[in-house]
């Protein structure tokens, strides 16, 4: 997996992969899951049903201030994300990744604002992440 320098795993029972950028607590965590379609009938996953997963788990901010949503494609096949900015969380962001038989959820939350740099960085950590997990 390719970090940017500054982000590093943190160890955390019962949850999923986790990452953090600083040496501080100020930053927020990103975490990812991988789940892969075994058998039976493929879903109809579309960048529409992406963006609708990840609505659902955005569903959870408490006070919504802002929220945006965008899809397309990237190296693992396609993607849907959302952008919920709230009391609690302050930011919370969310990807759900798919080449059709594999899906990859992404979820970068943070207390507080983050810094610009972290959003943008988390971006684009969560967006290639399909290509060293494929």
């Amino acid at each position: 997996m390719q970090l940017h320098p500054g982000w590093r795993e943190v160890k955390i029972p019962n949850a999923p992969t986790t990452y953090v950028r600083g040496a501080t607590s100020d930053s927020g965590a990103l975490q990812i899951s991988l789940a892969q379609f075994r058998a039976g009938k493929l879903p109809n996953a579309s960048e529409q049903l992406l963006v609708a997963i990840c609505e659902k788990m955005a569903s959870n901010v408490q006070g919504v201030k802002e929220k945006s949503s965008r899809s397309g494609i990237c190296d693992f096949g396609m993607f849907g994300t959302v952008v919920v900015r709230g009391n609690s969380p302050s930011y919370f962001q969310v990807w759900v990744l798919s080449n059709v038989r594999e899906f990859i959820l992404v979820t970068h939350t943070c207390a507080k604002e983050p810094d610009p740099v972290e959003i943008v960085e988390a971006n684009e950590i969560a967006l290639k992440i399909g290509c060293t997990w494929a």
